[in-house]
């Protein structure tokens, strides 16, 4: 109770394209949620909430959502073969809008929980229905896609639904042999917001221990199950 497990076949448009293992795809779909609220977020499963939060957070009084902008960016130029899937996406994404709009996006986002409008990423969807419905066909990642998260924030910009947000992240590769000490101090002072734990390069033969390091740190975070947690 107070959580439900969506199938991909309830939300995809063309459920003959699944099974699909690619973010990217999944993304193109989850304004499709049946009972969906018209502001809700969409975190990867590696993001985690640091403290409790407020809707206030992600969306202004008048309903504006507040993007997680990042200082990191995409490159200029068109996508290339040796570029890295998202930001392939990332540059696919901004030849469709700067063809529409006339402006160039460079800027990535957080890896924290991202504020969305129903109504807008529907809109999205219909305006680029071809690239959407390419990048839900891709079984795994293609530097074809597009990254509908991240285009869904500039396109919300770019419409006037959207501002720039303030949030304080954390973010740990757990594979970094650093990983250690930064999961110590997070521990320590639970000051962020969000966190993420990405597992960008972790090396086969450090899995193990690696697993067992973040399972320690996240059972001294979060000592008590939630109340959705089957335990």
């Amino acid at each position: 109770e107070g959580v439900r497990i969506v199938d991909h076949a309830e939300i995809f448009a063309d459920p003959s394209v699944l099974p699909v293992f690619s973010s990217h795809a999944i993304a193109t779909q989850l304004h499709r949620i049946p009972g969906l609220a018209d502001h809700y977020l969409v975190m990867n499963d590696d993001v985690f909430f640091g403290v409790p939060s407020r809707a206030e957070k992600f969306f202004h009084p008048s309903g504006l959502a507040q993007l997680p902008f990042s200082p990191l960016q995409i490159g200029v130029g068109d996508a290339r073969a040796e570029d890295s899937a998202p930001n392939s996406a990332g540059r696919n994404v901004r030849a469709l809008l700067e063809a529409d709009f006339g402006r160039q996006t460079v800027s990535k986002f957080k890896h924290i929980p991202h504020p969305q409008l129903r109504e807008a990423a529907a809109e999205m969807a219909e305006r680029y229905a071809a690239a959407v419905d390419a990048t839900a066909r891709s079984r795994f990642r293609d530097p074809a896609d597009i990254e509908f998260v991240g285009m869904l924030h500039h396109y919300s910009m770019l419409t006037g639904r959207a501002v720039p947000g303030a949030s304080k992240l954390h973010y740990v590769d757990i594979g970094h042999r650093d990983a250690g000490r930064l999961l110590e101090g997070l521990a320590r002072t639970r000051d962020a917001e969000y966190f993420c734990l990405n597992d960008v390069d972790t090396p086969p033969e450090r899995e193990e221990e690696i697993s067992a390091m973040v399972r320690r740190f996240l059972d001294r975070y979060f000592p008590f199950p939630s109340p959705y947690e089957r335990v």
